[in-house]
């Protein structure tokens, strides 16, 4: 697919509607990207790029800059530990972890084998309160540790057919996040660049 579907593309359109300048609206559109293809790949950038009127770099570079948007090498359902201050004090955030890797076999970077499930400590998400802060997939969990963060993983098992024992044992893969391939790499108003040789 090389464009959005009419209905996402209307939404993109009235997004960029309301901004004197296109390139305001790129955080919008690529959530309007992301939702439609699940992430935010090569392909997905390259349509937010053309959208917003920007090259591919300014892109990439919101997309990285901003740790929430999902990318392809992160798991179907990702979880975010906050690993600041006020949920690292205590060992809220530790636990969290452990906890995760215990039931899923996965560590901070990780994801399953089978691409299910990812966990990565990340910054604040605002709710220093209130920890641990977890944020998985795009659902803020506060106090999520114990019961309630077991109860949750069980839950996410059963919606994805799992048995409770599915990943004990197992070791997680290291996720290998990739920026760009070659050929997306390029401002679209002076077209493609040249590999170098």
């Amino acid at each position: 697919m090389t464009s959005l579907p009419p209905e996402a593309q209307g939404e993109v359109n009235e997004l960029l509607a309301q901004f004197p300048n296109k390139r305001s609206a790129l955080l919008m559109v690529l959530r309007v990207v992301e939702r439609q293809f699940g992430c935010i790949d090569d392909r997905g950038m390259a349509l937010a790029a053309e959208a917003c009127e920007v090259s591919v770099a300014h892109v990439q570079g919101a997309v990285t800059f901003y740790s929430h948007y999902k990318r392809p090498h992160h798991g179907k359902h990702r979880f975010m530990v906050c690993a600041t201050l006020m949920c690292a004090m205590g060992g809220h955030c530790d636990r969290a972890l452990a906890q995760i890797e215990a039931r899923l076999g996965i560590k901070p970077g990780e994801r399953t084998a089978d691409g299910l499930f990812s966990v990565e400590k990340v910054e604040c998400l605002a709710d220093c309160h209130k920890p641990p802060v977890v944020q998985v997939d795009f659902t803020h969990h506060t106090c999520f540790e114990g019961a309630a963060l077991d109860q949750f993983i069980t839950s996410l098992l059963r919606e994805e057919g799992k048995p409770e024992t599915a990943y004990e044992g197992q070791s997680g893969v290291k996720m290998q996040g990739r920026v760009f391939t070659l050929p997306v790499l390029h401002d679209f108003k002076q077209g493609p660049a040249e590999p170098k040789a």
